[in-house]
């Protein structure tokens, strides 16, 4: 255990840029930019006519989305970390340093998918709470001003607590449904000798081609896109998406409705067969690791 930790730590230490620093300047982006539109709209969330309380709905939907966004930004950096976290290790040699220690590549590349899978999401999730409060005390204030009862935003802690609830569930479903794309981005990392990224981007692009060109149809480009887009994080299609419209089909509230639209993901057999294909991609990561350590 402590061994597993230490190489997580190790992940955190050296690629503290894409876990810490990018959500850093999300969080912060995120911020500024809903305090501004508040500032422009008089305190949002509030439904002034006749009561001027809170919508709770909205005020889950907004937790909901602002994590959705903080985990696309996320997303698109781990492309790099992903394809990069065992390229580089024999580009510097440091993958002879740790050859030398009694830590095996199995525990590598597990402490590797297991930072992208679980670490950087749960720095997600704490950045996703504290944007959430913070954005939320600023427009209770700015709707204060305004004469409306504001501060009911944090009369619910269901909306609060259930969001935040349901975005950890989702994100935990995430790393099981993204596997496939870790794994497939780890072995690409293990197994090229140079600019790791394009090669984890060339050979998808390249099938989806000769697909096209031969039978004049797009089935690989639409599957990938698909399953990556309708992900647990990203319920219809994108991040920041309003819970309580995309649940429209169940009449239930943001929070329960975002249990739901989580839970059927593991009832689906892609959800299993991509864990498979993840688990294989990492045994090979495995294997390329062990036999291009020094080349």
């Amino acid at each position: 255990m402590s061994a597993a930790l230490t190489l997580v730590r190790r992940e955190l230490w050296e690629h503290r840029g894409i876990f810490v620093v990018v959500s850093a300047i999300t969080f912060s982006l995120v911020v500024l930019a809903t305090l501004i539109l508040g500032i422009a709209i008089g305190g949002g969330f509030t439904n002034v006519r006749p009561t001027g309380h809170a919508d709770v709905a909205q005020v889950a939907s907004l937790g909901l989305g602002i994590g959705g966004f903080f985990y696309f930004i996320y997303a698109i950096s781990l492309i790099f970390y992903l394809s990069n976290a065992l390229y580089q290790d024999r580009q510097d040699r440091s993958v002879l340093f740790w050859r030398s220690l009694p830590v095996s590549d199995t525990a590598t590349v597990l402490a590797k998918v297991g930072a992208a899978a679980l670490l950087g999401p749960f720095i997600v999730w704490i950045a996703t709470v504290a944007a959430h409060l913070i954005v939320l005390f600023g427009l209770a204030s700015m709707a204060s001003a305004r004469g409306a009862a504001g501060f009911s935003v944090f009369s619910s802690p269901v909306a609060l607590f259930g969001a935040w609830g349901v975005l950890a569930y989702a994100l935990v479903v995430q790393a099981l449904w993204w596997l496939p794309y870790f794994g497939y981005l780890l072995f690409v990392s293990a197994a090229s000798r140079r600019v790791a990224v394009l090669w984890a981007i060339l050979p998808p692009v390249i099938i989806g081609l000769l697909e096209l060109i031969i039978n004049h149809t797009t089935y690989f480009f639409s599957f990938v896109t698909a399953h990556l887009i309708r992900s647990p994080v990203f319920p219809q299609g994108g991040p920041g998406v309003q819970f309580n419209s995309a649940y429209s089909h169940v009449s239930v509230t943001p929070v329960a409705g975002g249990f739901s639209w989580v839970s059927h993901f593991l009832a689906m057999p892609s959800m299993w067969i991509g864990v498979g294909i993840g688990a294989a991609f990492l045994a090979l990561s495995i294997l390329a690791r062990r036999y291009s350590a020094t080349s």
